[in-house]
């Protein structure tokens, strides 16, 4: 799901993120960036000979938002806030739930075999 585009001169600075955590960050259509994330990241990239950095934070517990800060040779040059996608924190939930039950199962059943 796209959530945020920046226009630099001629570029375009696209950031992405799937259901899965999976953060890209795409320069001009090409993935330049691709990485997982619970909580945010800093994706590094070069645009005509100066460094960029965009910058991820996700706020999923109280404000769901994801805020983007994108840097050129350390210096920010655009901030962008945007509401995370309420099916992603779902999927989490539900996510959660799943390993939590699994784990408390699994602990029960190492406990019954340990005591014979």
């Amino acid at each position: 799901m796209k959530y945020a585009e920046f226009n630099i001169e001629n570029n375009k600075i696209e950031f992405m993120n799937s259901l899965f955590g999976i953060e890209s960050v795409l320069l001009n259509g090409q993935t330049v960036s691709k990485k997982f994330s619970f909580s945010g990241f800093k994706h590094k990239l070069n645009l005509d000979s100066e460094n960029f950095i965009l910058k991820s934070k996700y706020k999923q517990f109280d404000k769901r938002e994801i805020e983007l800060e994108l840097m050129k040779n350390g210096e920010l040059i655009e901030k962008q806030i945007v509401q995370a996608d309420k099916k992603q924190r779902i999927y989490w939930m539900a996510i959660g739930i799943f390993v939590g039950l699994f784990g408390f199962k699994l602990g029960q059943l190492l406990i019954q075999i340990i005591s014979g």
